[in-house]
């Protein structure tokens, strides 16, 4: 009975991680259709919408960024599964800041009820887990998404600056 709870919570978690991977990877296609509209409304072409609008050009730039981080979390998910709970935390944990300082709400809340979950099933012990890893590990295990934070953090800084 408690075996097949805990394969329908897998299941569940699985689930969640691949809807949130969609999401992440669909968002340039959404994002160029949204530029593409903006551009046929304003009889421009889409280079010049990228152009004369900076904003733009910074969502457009997080967008493209986001099949990488579907990338990161299906790595996470896999070093979930193999047990090494020393990178899933420390990548997620960089993934919800990056998410964060791009100020997109919806996926930053995505990918915070994700690795909630995530934490929960496996059973993670966040704070001590961060606390045991060194250093070199840290940087070793979270370099990709050391990544996606500068980007974030020069996008960030690109939004302020057009404020």
């Amino acid at each position: 009975m408690a075996r097949k709870k805990e394969d329908k919570q897998l299941k569940k978690l699985n689930r969640y991680f691949m809807i949130t991977k969609v999401f992440l990877a669909i968002t340039p296609l959404i994002c160029y259709l949204y530029v593409s509209l903006k551009a046929m409304l304003n009889s421009i072409t889409f280079q010049e919408v990228l152009v004369k609008d900076p904003s733009m050009t910074i969502v457009f730039l997080i967008a493209m960024l986001n099949p990488y981080i579907a990338y990161l979390v299906q790595l996470i998910q896999k070093n979930l599964t193999k047990g090494n709970t020393q990178f899933a935390v420390i990548n997620m944990g960089l993934l919800l800041v990056a998410e964060a300082l791009t100020l997109n709400l919806f996926y930053f809340m995505m990918l915070l009820f994700v690795f909630y979950r995530a934490i929960n099933y496996y059973n993670i012990q966040v704070f001590p887990t961060i606390n045991s890893s060194t250093i070199k590990q840290f940087f070793y295990n979270g370099g990709g998404s050391m990544l996606v934070m500068l980007v974030s953090c020069i996008s960030l800084f690109a939004t302020i600056r057009l404020m």
